[in-house]
């Protein structure tokens, strides 16, 4: 029976989406609207008791369109702006996700892009398929229709968006359908500028895809033919066969290598008629006539005022402008870039050079390309061309920004635009200069900010707790080898692995941070249908639980970078760690490897914020093992939270589900901490063998088996450099880009998720 659709959800989800999470269009779509689609490739796939689905587009500056990809579709210029937006809507999707739950409903997010099944997956036969098709859920939720070329194009920007898709058990109130062919006027600029032929060649009709009363239509191409360029990077202007396929691509990269990512054709050449103009002037694809009219005179002073306070929004320290003739005295010509420049904008932060590393490093250049990217948006939405990434050297512009002190390093962002922004002074602005929020202490201030992004739990350790729990590991876990490798291929090539070995010795927070007196523990937790559904149902699908595994380290990674900020500003020196004794591993992942399920789960157990199961992982009384910690080191004392004494996972008395699902015999002896006069044992784990699953991807059973990976190599009875090498050369060529692997061990355990 179809629930009654909630008006009110409706309207809260769509206005967080617009207000908080600053999408630029939102919509939604029922499960009727899903009755013809393919059961692997469904909401209801992914996750059966699935109501709805929401889709949120963010838009590509109409300047990244217009300016990038001039000299050939490859010199991609300011449309690199394309790689953020697919962070930010990994972001926005993950958000959404938690939002949903926190208010009771059940959600799955989607990532934005680069999980994909590549050649299928048991008997469907669909290429390049992701868990969900973002392009399908935009039609369905009625925010576009399809083009001649396949992508999702909208009346308001033709096919200048990206979009992020979340399925939900909340009955919402699905969006108006637009027409087929209301949108798409067939003009083929689209069929006449793609190199690759893929619009044009190797074709084989139109896919057909009914949507309630409604059918919309693209041509149906080979998608290798598309991805020669785009995916594989190969030289557009290489002399392109009349058939690709896998091998030939491949047979191409071996011949020739790669020349760089490819800005589609088909995307810059679509705006729909009514928006469609052209200025060969200033471009030669055609350009987009916006809903906003720049007026002639001054800026208003509202819109700079909102411009400028992204900064503060999105964690910056400073924001800078600059007038177009103050760049040029410095020596910066700004025409081979955006030719109507009129002024420009720095977004600004400061980070002691010690901290600037990993994951903390790639959080601060995200949050000051969010910086830049929402301003740019503030810009075009009153009728001011503006684009950031727009090929700016940013090392020139902080040569110009006065007080930056020894021992820091300076990460900023520009955007150039033709509003005739008012000039500011030219300085550097530390943490430490921004005020002190008045009337609150510092426990008070980093809670509050802790929940403010996301928290799920915080717990403050004193650091010698923490010291104490390493004494005790340390002959347990020192000594251990760690194997180490890095693919020296090029890409799309066998893999030539370089293998080498490491011997493992735990740290205290004192090795991070001499002087530290306390370590605060945070938490984000996984969504739980994400992980609840992992390889299960019709789309026996990991691609959500991999999501989850890097985004919520992401937005731990940003949080840290507040929470430092903070910490400044109250006079405290601090440090970080995603496992701060380094007793954990890494799992294999499409962004890369991330802290696995182990990760900081003696912090957090010091912290008083979860009990080791029998597998030697953290188990929170309320989320169990579905959250990811990040510890924040400190010299100041905090009331510390004492070990959970009153909470234990009871379930792991009698319980070997973890212990029986490792592929690796990985489990070894038993090991005991305690402190505070609680004591846990749990087993501990051969890290070599453990890693041959989760971190290697050499065990398809541990992920790679959900996406297509065809590859088991069972681990040897000992586990050599020589060993690993030749494991690691079997990887498929293409797939080995985008592994999906899961702690096989945690996703059998209760505390996770239902068993059967």
């Amino acid at each position: 029976v179809t629930p009654t659709v909630d008006a009110a959800v409706t309207q809260e989800i769509r206005d967080f989406a617009l207000r908080e999470l600053n999408a630029d269009l939102v919509g939604f779509a029922d499960r009727a609207r899903y009755a013809n689609a393919p059961a692997r490739l469904s909401p209801q796939g992914l996750m059966p008791e699935s109501r709805s689905v929401i889709v949120m587009a963010i838009h590509h500056p109409d300047a990244a369109i217009e300016l990038g990809g001039r000299e050939h579709p490859q010199v991609i210029g300011p449309y690199c702006i394309q790689y953020f937006m697919n962070s930010r809507l990994d972001e926005m999707s993950y958000r959404m996700g938690l939002f949903l739950q926190a208010r009771g409903w059940r959600a799955v997010p989607i990532v934005s892009s680069n999980i994909w099944r590549y050649k299928g997956y048991k008997e469907m036969t669909e290429q390049f398929a992701p868990d969900l098709s973002h392009l399908h859920a935009a039609v369905a939720t009625g925010l576009a229709e399809f083009g001649y070329n396949g992508l999702a194009i909208t009346p308001e920007y033709g096919a200048r968006q990206r979009y992020v898709s979340i399925v939900t058990d909340a009955p919402l109130a699905p969006t108006p359908l637009l027409e087929p062919g209301s949108v798409c006027d067939n003009c083929m600029l689209c069929r006449k500028h793609c190199l690759s032929g893929a619009l044009a060649k190797e074709l084989d009709g139109f896919n057909e895809i009914h949507i309630g009363d409604k059918t919309y239509r693209y041509v149906r191409k080979n998608l290798w033919r598309c991805a020669w360029g785009e995916h594989f990077d190969i030289d557009l202007d290489l002399p392109i066969p009349e058939h690709v396929n896998e091998q030939v691509i491949l047979d191409a990269v071996k011949a020739h290598g790669t020349r760089g990512g490819e800005m589609g054709s088909c995307l810059r050449h679509c705006v729909p008629r009514a928006r469609r103009y052209f200025d060969a002037k200033y471009t030669d694809a055609p350009r987009r006539r916006r809903d906003a009219v720049a007026p002639e005179g001054p800026v208003h002073r509202g819109l700079q005022d909102r411009v400028v306070s992204q900064a503060a929004r999105q964690g910056a320290d400073f924001a800078v402008v600059w007038s177009r003739e103050e760049l040029a005295a410095a020596g910066i010509d700004t025409d081979p870039h955006m030719p109507d420049t009129r002024a420009a904008v720095t977004f600004g932060l400061t980070v002691p050079a010690p901290l600037y590393r990993d994951r903390l490093a790639g959080a601060c250049h995200y949050l000051m390309q969010q910086a830049a990217y929402d301003a740019v948006r503030e810009l075009e939405r009153a009728g001011y061309t503006a684009v950031s990434h727009s090929g700016v050297q940013e090392e020139a512009i902080q040569k110009l920004l006065a007080g930056l002190p020894e021992g820091r390093v300076l990460v900023t962002e520009t955007l150039l635009t033709e509003a005739a922004l008012v000039p500011s002074p030219k300085r550097v602005q530390l943490p430490a200069e921004g005020r002190t929020p008045a009337g609150l202490d510092f426990e008070t201030a980093l809670r509050n900010l802790l929940a403010e992004q996301g928290a799920a739990a915080v717990g403050v350790a004193p650091a010698g707790r923490l010291d104490e729990i390493v004494a005790q590991m340390r002959p347990h876990l020192d000594g251990q080898t760690i194997f180490d490798y890095k693919d020296t291929a090029r890409a799309f090539s066998p893999t030539v692995p370089e293998v080498t070995s490491r011997t493992r010795r735990l740290k205290t927070p004192g090795d991070y941070l001499p002087g530290a007196r306390s370590v605060v523990v945070f938490a984000l937790t996984l969504p739980q249908a994400s992980v609840e559904h992992t390889a299960r149902h019709d789309a026996e699908a990991v691609g959500p639980l991999a999501f989850a595994q890097y985004e919520s380290v992401n937005l731990l990674a940003t949080t840290l970078r507040r929470a430092i900020a903070l910490c400044e500003r109250y006079g405290v020196r601090a440090e970080w760690s995603f496992d701060l004794a380094g007793s954990a591993s890494v799992v294999a992942s499409p962004r890369g490897p991330q802290p696995d399920a182990f990760s900081n789960r003696f912090a957090a157990w010091a912290a008083g914020l979860a009990r080791l199961g029998k597998g030697g992982f953290p188990i929170h009384p309320v989320y169990g093992t579905n959250l990811r910690y990040a510890a924040l080191i400190i010299d100041r004392e905090l009331p510390a939270d004492a070990p959970l004494a009153d909470w234990q996972p009871t379930q792991c008395g009698a319980c070997d589900r973890c212990v029986a699902r490792c592929m690796t015999a990985a489990f070894g002896d038993e090991a005991r901490i305690e402190a505070g006069g609680v004591a846990d044992s749990f087993r501990l784990i051969d890290p070599a063998r453990c890693d041959w699953a989760k971190r290697f991807s050499l065990i398809a059973a541990e992920g790679t088996a959900y996406t297509g990976w065809h590859l088991d190599v069972p681990a040897p009875a000992t586990i050599t450099a020589e060993a690993l090498a030749d494991g690691l050369r079997q990887h498929p060529v293409i797939e080995k880009r985008r592994p999906c692997d899961f702690d096989a061990c945690v996703l059998a355990c209760p505390y996770t998720r239902s068993q059967p």
